[in-house]
């Protein structure tokens, strides 16, 4: 019982202690650029984006394009809701949730990420007697999406080379 618990408390400290860091574009990641124009709706990813931008200390996110060293602009933005499968009585079973969008990074009026495609699928199980329920789901699983997809993208942006002069 004791080791257990030395064992718990000593875990953290050894990771911590060699640099491990979850995963995320946290400031440690530097960016090729020093400003950002988000050319994004705050609905869906866009949003989610600003918000994990704005966290950023070593980044400006600019209101118009002109004064950011670069440009990011989702163009697309799609959910799409397919039957997966039905039972014997001929009713739904599950669905499949499949979220997609299109970004593309400018850098000095050229691309530096080419119009790139994001999809992402999500499957779940659906209950006619529990509707409500079942669409809080699927909310949550798009809402889940978005997330993923902009953290794609945050990976991307940072995987980015500064251009050469």
């Amino acid at each position: 019982m004791l080791r257990s618990r030395l064992l718990a408390l000593a875990l953290p400290l050894l990771l911590g202690a060699c640099g491990f860091h979850l995963r995320g574009l946290g400031d440690s990641t530097p960016l090729a650029f020093r400003s950002l124009h988000l050319a994004a709706s705050d609905q869906g990813v866009g949003g989610v984006l600003r918000q994990q931008l704005k966290l950023r200390a070593d980044l400006t996110l600019q209101p118009t394009a002109d004064q950011a060293d670069a440009v990011l602009t989702i163009h697309d933005e799609t959910v799409d809701k397919q039957v997966l499968s039905v039972n014997s009585a001929g009713r739904v079973s599950e669905y499949q949730l499949t979220y997609r969008a299109r970004f593309v990074l400018r850098i000095g009026g050229r691309d530096a990420i080419a119009p790139t495609w994001i999809s992402l699928r999500r499957d779940y199980a659906f209950d006619e007697n529990n509707v409500l329920g079942k669409e809080a789901e699927e909310q949550l699983l798009i809402r889940d999406m978005r997330s993923d997809a902009a953290q794609q993208i945050l990976r991307r942006l940072a995987a980015v080379k500064p251009p050469v002069s």
